[in-house]
Parts: structure tokens; sequence; C-alpha cells
């Protein structure tokens, strides 16, 4: 009876030590491939709310070089910056990284930008300036980094906002198709 037990315990163990290395392995694979990221943009995330009906979102790809960014802004004719800051919801905070600086609009009405680059070691700015880019990831994870986009005189700092979540964007129905924008001032390396 005691062997059997004994039998039935080490087959509990190896099932369990085996779960755990198949979830490990699952989760080096995951790492290697990266973590996405995105950000809704609208003006009722800025602080305060902004009146803007612009909208658009950001998606973010990590790896351990660098992470890219694709963003798609409907409803704006220019843009002056886009910048990362340190923030949870709510929250205004450091800046720790300028995606775009000035921008125009493709299409008469209802235009939309849309800008891809890398942010690098190199790009950090403010608080982590100097510092590794896992500590951006860091802050994406814990969401405590938000998306600002300014747009000069009456919305000079920002007009709308999101922040940075796990997972791919939230499409909106008015956010239109991406028109590529020849970004001059891209961090893309």
């Amino acid at each position: 009876m005691l062997h059997k037990q004994l039998l039935s315990i080490t087959a509990i163990l190896a099932a369990i030590i085996s779960i755990g290395a198949v979830s490990l392995s699952l989760y080096s694979i995951q790492a290697q491939e990266g973590e996405t990221f995105s950000a809704n943009l609208s003006g009722k995330n800025e602080v305060p709310p902004s009146e803007s009906n612009a909208t658009g979102w950001v998606k973010f790809q990590t790896d351990d070089k660098q992470v890219s960014y694709l963003t798609n802004i409907t409803g704006l004719n220019e843009l002056t910056g886009i910048h990362l800051f340190i923030g949870s919801t709510g929250e205004d905070g450091d800046r720790v990284a300028t995606l775009s600086g000035y921008e125009e609009g493709k299409g008469a009405n209802n235009a939309t930008i849309s800008i891809k680059g890398n942010i690098t070691k190199d790009n950090l700015e403010g608080s982590l300036n100097g510092k590794e880019l896992t500590e951006l990831v860091s802050l994406m994870s814990h969401g405590k980094i938000n998306v600002d986009v300014d747009t000069g005189d009456e919305f000079y700092k920002g007009e709308i906002r999101g922040q940075v979540v796990s997972g791919l964007p939230q499409m909106e129905s008015n956010m239109g198709s991406p028109t590529e924008s020849n970004n001059s001032s891209s961090n893309e390396g």
C-alpha cells in the first residue's frame, strides 16, 4: 500500500514539474517575441479633458533592442508633437520619449496622420534618460505610461491622449485607414 502511495506522489510531482517546465518554456518564447501594447487616443482622456473630436491609436511592439510604434490619428490637420509621459490615468508626469515632431495630415476633411518609428535606449528623455529600455517597457506593463498629442495654439498642452495598456488597440469606426507620413523627426532606426 505504501508503495502505491509513493508511486502516486511521484507521479503527481512529475506532472507538476512538467507543467512548470512547459509554462516556463511558453513564457520564454513570449518574451523573445516581445510584448504588444497600445493606447486609444481621445480628448476625454486629456488632463483636463479637451473638446477635440480627433481620435487615434498607437500600437507598440517590443523586443530586446527597441520599441517599435505605429500611430494613426484622424481628425487633425496638423500636430506639433507626440510624446510619452510617465503617469497613470488622469495624472500628468515627466516626458520620457518623443515619437514625433510637427506633422501635417493627409486629406482635406477628417485628415489622417500615420507615423511609425522606433524608440531605443538613446531616445529616452527625462527621468529615463541614460536608463535601459526595459525600464520604459516595465512602466508600460504597469499602466504608468500615456501618449499625448499636441497640436499648437488651442491645445498646446495636449489635444488627445491615451493610457498605454497591454494588447492591441481597440479600433473605432471613425479612425479611418492610415496614410503614411514622411516623418523627418522619426526615431526610426
